[in-house]
């Protein structure tokens, strides 16, 4: 018998273990605003290792509010170097003076660092969205053998792990680079033959 919680998987069998109880990767991850736009955070980001977390469509991306703040507190930092090479100069301390300036220096650059590479991660989520959000609609999660999978095969054929899917759908989207942080995802290989021979996600995974 279908598990009626799984609306819209009536006759869906996992090609795994031949299980019925599965439910749209969409319905699983369980998380969606108020417009009805997928999205997989909760409070900014679903609990490390959650199921939410293994299925994500994309990876969080600090906001804009939150770069302002970091962009103030650097030059707080930055500011308090200045003033320890300021101090320096007036007390004729050679070593404070050039502490200072470094600290400075390195507090500034870091700042400006951290702050464009949290730009350019605002800007790389929705440039995959709709690559992402290809394969993250297609897929139907079996909680039998927890596995995913893509019943007509048009996106990938077999069945993969949650790390193995995830691997698949940010590869696809351009996060690749992201999942360094995800110790289990990161590691993940998704097999050639569970690939279309012709359309669905390119072959570089």
């Amino acid at each position: 018998m279908v598990n009626e919680s799984a609306q819209g998987a009536a006759d869906v069998m996992c090609p795994g273990c031949g299980g019925t109880t599965v439910r749209t990767v969409e319905q699983t991850s369980g998380e969606r605003t108020a417009g009805g736009k997928a999205d997989w955070r909760t409070d900014g980001k679903p609990e490390r290792g959650s199921l939410a977390d293994r299925l994500a469509v994309s990876p969080g991306a600090t906001d804009s509010f939150d770069s302002v703040m970091h962009f103030l507190e650097g030059m707080v930092l930055t500011a308090l170097g200045v003033g320890l090479a300021y101090t320096g100069v007036q007390q004729d301390k050679p070593l404070y003076m050039i502490g200072g300036v470094l600290l400075a220096v390195l507090l500034f650059v870091g700042t400006i660092v951290v702050i464009r590479g949290e730009a350019r991660e605002r800007a790389d989520v929705p440039r995959g969205e709709s690559r992402a959000e290809r394969l993250w609609r297609a897929g139907y999660y079996c909680s039998g053998c927890e596995s995913v999978f893509c019943p007509d095969g048009s996106q990938w054929q077999g069945t993969l792990t949650p790390e193995q899917f995830k691997m698949l759908m940010w590869t696809e989207a351009g996060y690749a680079d992201r999942l360094a942080h995800d110790d289990k995802a990161k590691d993940a290989t998704v097999p050639a033959e569970a690939l279309p021979r012709t359309g669905g996600p390119h072959r570089h995974v």
